[in-house]
């Protein structure tokens, strides 16, 4: 994964660069959710479009803490690019919904490709 801290932009870029094993995953995840929370950011990109889609332990963990570390963070607005695979985007918006239901509100928009990402989060 690559990670980008754009503390002008109030941005966290995070790009999984392929399919990752759930250690991987989870390691990732918390390595953002420390950026995130100790820069006080306001922005999020994630693009999931090479990562494959989760299983359901990794699903269960990831909401765990997200609902966590948003109910922490500053964040505003969250933008999700994904892959065209309809299995992986069911599964973040199932996801984005279940942690939505817990945590302060923010703003969700999912893309299928990152400059348009990157434009709304700009424009946010």
């Amino acid at each position: 994964m690559e990670i980008e801290l754009d503390q002008h932009r109030q941005l966290l870029s995070v790009r999984w660069l392929r399919p990752v094993k759930s250690e991987e995953y989870r390691d990732g995840i918390q390595e953002t959710s420390h950026i995130l929370l100790a820069h006080k950011l306001q922005k999020l990109l994630v693009n999931n479009q090479r990562m494959g889609v989760l299983t359901m332990e990794d699903q269960g963990w990831l909401a765990k803490i997200s609902v966590e570390v948003i109910s922490k963070s500053n964040l505003k607005w969250l933008a999700i690019v994904s892959s065209v695979d309809m299995l992986q985007q069911l599964t973040n918006e199932v996801l984005d919904k279940k942690v939505k239901e817990e945590t302060p509100p923010f703003d969700t928009q999912y893309f299928l490709s990152e400059q348009e990402a990157l434009e709304w989060l700009a424009s946010a």
